[in-house]
């Protein structure tokens, strides 16, 4: 390597080496238990990996074709498992992949913003090690884009590079629709948001023309704003407050109640975060107003407010706020104010208690330093110790399981499934014991109970037969016993649930 370009490289360590240790921290915290962590496939999951397969075998969109999802999460997908094959794993890995770039856009934003590398390095590692971003960093879902998307459409901007950030700011449309309340940020840039509209053109056909009915009070967007609900006025506006007063309050206080993302009713930040996040806030208000530091008002307080307004707007389902997935956009902003509150807080408390300079930064480092590993220690026991439990059967995936018996088997082997989501949440799927096999095995799927005719001309017709059904499920060892059928049996196990109970026919 050339005497140049080596000296680059190593300058290049030398000014980013703390971002380098984020990302690694980072990657640990991605790739650790990602294949068991969430265990089980579910209808996003599932739907994820049916739109990934069906590109694979040349069905390219450019619309919204499940939920608020937009295309790019599957082509990301499509292009990580070209080189690890399509599975659970991988729609995970894509969204691992994803926070990593979201890591490394927000510490150049902050850097950018703030011109001071300390609060760079507390906001990339505060998305590094917060439940927040950990939470969506390993689902099979494409909201990790949005926070992406907009760390690098304000990165562009505030260097006044207005080409790049009107291309991102028109890709993020396609990312998912929690992005949808940026371009209200760029209502001044009017080259940044006429270039980001010109590439939200056919987004906006298809909405247009398509039968999917994108606004009707049926579909994904419009139930949420009850287009067709008459709701009186008075409604609409106590719907409005309920749901502003629920973003607010869950930062520090109750958040969302679902536990797919969150634990349950939990905040969606830890209590030493959320108070250095509204410090910091505060401050950056003040900052904005008393030296007229107006890039902190452009790129940090007004994109906190508007991005929230798909949040805010949902007043058909206000018992469903606070959202932590459609709230995602604001994540950049809060772990940027929260490294500002930080710093600003400790600089201030020393330079008014120590008057010795070099006292004054061991103080200042050792603090923010313990601080952190607080922080970590919070965010990452709430994820792995206690999120899982609140997950269907404390995180055991039956259906993997299930997956897992039948690949053990000779292919030869036929399967019959009688039944589906016989445990908690609708678990097993069928479609994620299919997905979830990793060898070619023909399965037969039966409602359950099936008629003993239709439970005995299957098993008559297939050499090798084995069922699959509900661990309680009585009908169907009494319709096997009418067919004259002789069965070996036994029960699936993991830990303290029972999974499935599996029959062996005997020929």
């Amino acid at each position: 390597m050339p005497k140049a370009k080596m000296a680059h490289c190593k300058q290049i360590l030398k000014t980013y080496w703390t971002l380098f240790g984020i990302l690694l921290i980072g990657a640990f915290i991605g790739l650790y238990q990602l294949n068991t962590l969430p265990g089980e496939m579910w209808g996003d999951a599932i739907a994820h990996y049916y739109l990934a397969q069906q590109m694979q075998h040349g069905v390219f969109f450019y619309n919204y074709r499940y939920g608020g999802d937009g295309p790019i999460y599957t082509y990301l997908v499509v292009l990580v498992s070209w080189f690890l094959g399509l599975s659970f794993y991988t729609l995970k890995l894509t969204s691992v992949f994803v926070y990593l770039f979201f890591i490394i856009f927000l510490y150049l934003l902050a850097e950018e913003l703030f011109k001071k590398q300390e609060i760079a390095v507390i906001s990339g590692f505060l998305a590094a090690v917060s439940f927040w971003s950990i939470t969506f960093a390993r689902q099979p879902h494409a909201r990790m884009l949005v926070p992406l998307f907009i760390t690098i459409t304000l990165l562009f901007a505030i260097k006044n590079k207005k080409i790049a950030a009107g291309v991102f700011l028109g890709l993020g449309m396609y990312a998912q629709a929690s992005f949808w309340g940026m371009p209200l940020v760029f209502w001044r840039r009017y080259k940044i948001l006429l270039l980001g509209l010109l590439i939200t053109i056919p987004l906006l056909y298809s909405f247009a023309t398509e039968k999917t009915g994108f606004f009707t009070n049926q579909s994904y967007f419009g139930e949420k704003l009850a287009i067709s609900d008459n709701l009186p006025l008075s409604n609409i506006i106590h719907n409005l407050i309920h749901n502003i007063s629920a973003n607010f309050f869950s930062f520090f206080l109750r958040g969302d109640q679902g536990f797919r993302l969150n634990v349950p009713l939990s905040p969606h930040l830890d209590i030493i975060s959320a108070l250095f996040f509204f410090i910091g806030f505060f401050l950056l208000i003040r900052t904005s107003i008393k030296k007229k530091q107006m890039k902190y008002f452009e790129f940090i307080i007004l994109p906190f407010i508007l991005i929230q307004i798909p949040s805010l707007l949902d007043i058909h389902n206000p018992t469903a706020q606070p959202n932590i997935g459609r709230m995602i956009g604001v994540i950049p902003f809060v772990y940027l104010a929260t490294g500002y509150g930080i710093t600003q807080t400790w600089h201030f408390i020393f330079s008014q208690t120590i008057q010795n300079k070099k006292l004054q930064k061991i103080f200042y480092y050792l603090c923010i330093t313990y601080l952190l590993l607080i922080i970590t220690a919070a965010n990452l026991y709430k994820y792995f110790v206690i999120y899982p439990y609140f997950l269907p059967d404390q995180n055991t995936p039956f259906a993997k399981i299930i997956a897992h018996t039948i690949d053990s088997y000779p292919p030869q082997t036929t399967f019959v499934v009688i039944g589906s989501g016989w445990s908690e949440w609708h678990q097993p799927e069928q479609q994620a014991i299919i997905d979830s096999m990793t060898k070619k095995h023909t399965v037969f799927f039966l409602q359950s109970p099936p008629t003993t005719t239709l439970l005995c001309d299957t098993v008559k017709t297939i050499s090798h037969a084995v069922l699959i059904t509900s661990p309680v499920d009585k009908q169907t060892l009494i319709g096997l016993a009418a067919c004259d059928k002789q069965f070996n049996a036994y029960f699936l196990q993991k830990g303290s649930f029972t999974i499935a109970r599996v029959l062996q026919i005997k020929q």
